[in-house]
């Protein structure tokens, strides 16, 4: 005998679940679906980088320093006085030899670089010579370059966003967006704090944590770490006790944060005055300051160890309370001119890493005078972890990133309400002090401005979306006649373009060039507009970010400008004033 089944009701919801979800993902358009595998590949990307890199860190430490199980800091104190000293100046040899080979040099930390990238290059880096520097850069540090190894990871994973987002012609809205993403997995894969490193993108790079920003960046961060714990560790790259908040160290952190925001601004400064120095030195003489900051570094060396590579080690022991007073007051004055001077000279590095030396050994610093001033509080461990979320936060000017990657570096939460008052102090004061921050500061000499909102145009399509058609166009053999006619039939602020048999565009001819033509009466017969054309005007083309435009129409005179495809064929005009309506904030 036949039964009846009944639907088991329990099942109907998730039913209903599935078949929404699968619907959502059928909506997604394949543009769509391409670029969110993109951002999971830049992800990748950074991450099997960042092991590859790390793994070169290493290998190089453990071949000239010693036993990697003794840790990169043993192994110098272990060495002779004369290997601190030549195996520094051995890094700065191989960065000026680079240097000399490519003709240019390598300069920076990099973040500067890619925060133009995004904001005024429509996210273009070139991915070479990324790999080169990156490659460069992580070998001095491990020669006891006094920079840190981020800058190397951060940039790559950048350049790895950039190269894929302009081989797949992506607009520059996906392009940018995918270099913020390679930029932030990189910090994620280098320091296993994927929280941080997504706001890192969001603030410092992308100034904004807009929702649509927000996940992109949050999946490239999470694969890279995912991938840096599955080959690296998956662990704090600090482990220290588990420091308890006691009431005074909310009002100790306003004291430390105060002081810390002064020191933020001196780091900021100090980095400056050197670089702008150093600027000045011949270019003959450019390529050889590696060697002559390195030998420096390695001479100062011989009597402290601890400036050399970017400093995890001295942090660690200033975390666990294990520095004399006498050494936490020394070494972050001396860091900062060792690493101005390196980042000055051509060395290329990140000042991240070296930023937290400089502020955990400060607050180390500050913690031993509060034990004299003021017995029985925490220990200077404890104001060594506000001191780098501090300095942090002051350099970078931004707080919210600063908390949360401090936080995710140390795995303590106990100090999180003093960390973030000292966090937030810093950043108000060093910006009172100094208004642009680290980051921010080298573009501002190269007088690169840098929008202090997400302008409209961070998700637009560029110059593509604003593209007009041209009315009328010649030939270079037409007549003075036919050009006079069909110039004064163009609107206002309108001008004739002359392309070829093909659509190409060879020129410009506007009412002001033609006049200059009227007083020889006896050659308008024979004049042509090959004649009177300005060839000198460079046309844009669609994949220009409207702030690259913007910069193009500062040096001309003209209302509209050409836009022309990758062969030169004219596809329209684009005008200034509809650039400086979408341009508003």
């Amino acid at each position: 005998m036949a039964t009846l089944s009944m639907p088991t009701p329990r099942l109907e919801p998730f039913r209903g679940f599935r078949s929404r979800l699968r619907n959502t993902l059928r909506g997604l358009v394949r543009a769509e679906r391409r670029f969110w595998l993109l951002v999971a590949l830049v992800g990748l990307i950074s991450g099997m980088g960042a092991v590859v890199l790390l793994k070169v860190l290493r290998f190089t430490q453990h071949l000239f320093w010693g036993s990697e199980a003794e840790g990169f800091l043993s192994g110098v104190i272990a060495s002779p006085s004369w290997r601190r000293f030549l195996v520094p100046v051995l890094g700065g040899a191989l960065v000026s030899l680079v240097t000399l080979l490519i003709g240019q040099p390598l300069r920076g930390h990099g973040t500067a670089g890619i925060i133009e990238s995004i904001w005024v290059k429509s996210g273009r880096l070139s991915l070479p010579r990324a790999l080169l520097r990156g490659l460069v850069s992580i070998v001095a540090v491990a020669l006891g370059a006094p920079l840190g190894r981020e800058g190397a990871l951060l940039q790559t994973g950048a350049a790895s966003g950039s190269f894929l987002g302009h081989w797949l012609r992506l607009g520059p809205g996906q392009a940018r967006l995918l270099v913020a993403c390679g930029a932030a997995a990189g910090v994620a894969s280098a320091y296993n704090v994927p929280i941080g490193a997504a706001l890192f993108g969001l603030e410092v790079l992308l100034g904004s944590f807009a929702l649509e920003l927000f996940g992109p960046i949050v999946l490239a961060c999470v694969v890279a770490t995912l991938v840096s714990r599955i080959l690296i560790a998956d662990h704090p790259s600090y482990v220290i006790p588990h420091y308890v908040m006691h009431p005074r160290e909310l009002l100790l952190a306003v004291l430390l944060g105060v002081l810390l925001g002064g020191a933020s601004a001196l780091y900021v400064r100090g980095i400056n005055v050197l670089s702008d120095l150093l600027d000045r030195v011949p270019r003959k003489l450019t390529p050889f300051l590696p060697l002559g900051a390195m030998t420096l570094v390695g001479l100062a060396a011989v009597w402290l160890p601890h400036l050399l590579g970017n400093g995890y080690d001295a942090v660690n022991a200033a975390l666990l309370g294990k520095l004399s007073l006498v050494l936490l007051v020394v070494l972050p004055l001396a860091k900062l001119l060792a690493t101005s001077l390196c980042a000055g000279a051509g060395v290329p590095g990140g000042l991240f890493t070296p930023s937290l030396f400089y502020g955990a050994l400060l607050g180390g610093a500050f913690g031993q005078v509060m034990q004299y001033v003021w017995p029985g509080g925490a220990p200077s461990g404890a104001y060594a972890l506000l001191g780098m979320g501090a300095v942090l936060a002051g350099t970078t000017h931004a707080p919210v990133s600063a908390v949360l990657i401090i936080f995710e570096l140390t795995g303590d939460y106990g100090l999180i309400l003093p960390l973030m008052l000292g966090a937030f102090l810093a950043t108000m004061i060093s910006r009172r002090l100094e208004p642009e921050s680290l980051y921010t500061s080298v573009l501002s000499r190269r007088n690169v401005r840098i929008p202090e909102s997400v302008p409209h145009w961070l998700r637009e399509e560029g110059t593509r979306a604003m593209l007009m058609p041209v009315r009328d166009r010649v030939p270079p053999s037409a007549s003075f006649q036919e050009i006079v006619v069909l110039l004064l039939e163009q609107p206002s602020g309108a001008d004739l373009y002359v392309t070829d048999e093909e659509g190409r565009y060879l020129g410009t001819i506007t009412l002001d060039e033609l006049k200059g033509h009227l007083p020889d009466y006896s050659l308008l017969g024979a004049t042509i507009a090959a004649d009177v054309m300005d060839r000198h005007l460079r046309p844009v083309t669609p994949d220009l970010s409207l702030s690259e435009v913007a910069a193009r129409f500062a040096t001309t005179p003209l209302e509209r400008l050409p836009v022309v495809d990758t062969e030169r064929r004219l596809l329209g005009t684009i005008s200034k004033s509809d650039v400086l309506k979408q341009g508003r904030f």
